[in-house]
């Protein structure tokens, strides 16, 4: 069974032709406002959150010929994924996402893919509407709801 209707996440790509080394991407995430929990990356919330709801607004996930990188010290990278938990989140922070996800593109040179295809803010913005407009016709419900949130962990473990 698929569960794509439930949208739980939608990822954005930044893309390097080359390999970049990982030791310049904490700078550019500490200077936009991201926080590290050890190896992870993330935009977070701030203040009290409704129950069920996500604490990070952006995830990142730093790529090596499509392997995911931990640690900055040294390495490489030639992929950066933003990741955006739409179905736990309030739909009104798709706003923050956008914003933040394409000041990591201005600072890193690189544009913003969806799905593949190179995005401005504004094709984001409308794909994320369709998103809306979908979770809201196939389940009722829409993000960031604690229904939405329930029905998503009923459908765990998947196989």
């Amino acid at each position: 069974m698929s569960y794509e209707y439930l949208h739980e996440v939608e990822r954005v790509e930044l893309c390097s032709q080359v390999a970049r080394p990982t030791a310049e991407l904490p700078l550019i995430f500490r200077k936009l406002g991201f926080t590290f929990h050890d190896d992870v990356v993330s935009f977070d919330r701030h203040g009290k959150m409704p129950p069920l709801q996500h604490s990070s607004i952006v995830e990142v996930e730093v790529l090596r010929n499509g392997e995911e990188v931990f640690g900055f010290d040294d390495g490489e990278w030639d992929a950066i994924r933003l990741k955006y938990l739409f179905a736990t989140l309030p739909y009104e922070l798709v706003d923050t996402f956008v914003k933040v996800a394409f000041s990591v593109s201005k600072e890193l040179v690189l544009p913003l893919r969806y799905s593949g295809t190179i995005v401005d803010e504004m094709t984001l913005q409308r794909h994320f509407a369709e998103i809306r407009k979908d979770l809201l016709g196939q389940t009722g419900e829409d993000a960031g709801s604690e229904r939405l949130a329930i029905l998503i962990h009923s459908s765990y473990p998947r196989r």
